[in-house]
């Protein structure tokens, strides 16, 4: 049976922090793959809006040359620690990525 798609990019992401994916075994909202500090859920959509990634653009452009652009959202109203916090996935490798021994 050809791989699905979604179990590929699944393996990708989590090779790029120096993971493997984790299989399914039944939980509706288990991590795809952890690290010793994270554990990650990797969703990819035909449509998420495009203002998310023209706000991340415009702060990473923003950024100085030792900076890593952070885009922070949250909804009126809501505690300040539930904030969403976005980074571009290049960044995020940079920080946490694989170490090599």
């Amino acid at each position: 049976m050809a791989d699905k798609g979604w179990k590929a990019a699944e393996r990708r992401y989590a090779r790029a922090v120096g993971t493997t994916r984790i299989p399914v075994t039944g939980e509706r909202h288990g991590a795809d793959y952890k690290t010793e500090l994270f554990a990650y859920q990797l969703k990819i959509r035909k449509v998420i809006p495009a203002w998310l990634f023209e706000w991340l653009h415009g702060i990473c452009s923003t950024a100085g040359k030792d900076q890593v652009g952070v885009l922070v959202l949250n909804r009126p109203r809501c505690r300040t620690g539930d904030a969403l916090v976005v980074l571009r996935h290049s960044d995020w490798v940079d920080l946490h990525g694989e170490i090599e021994n």
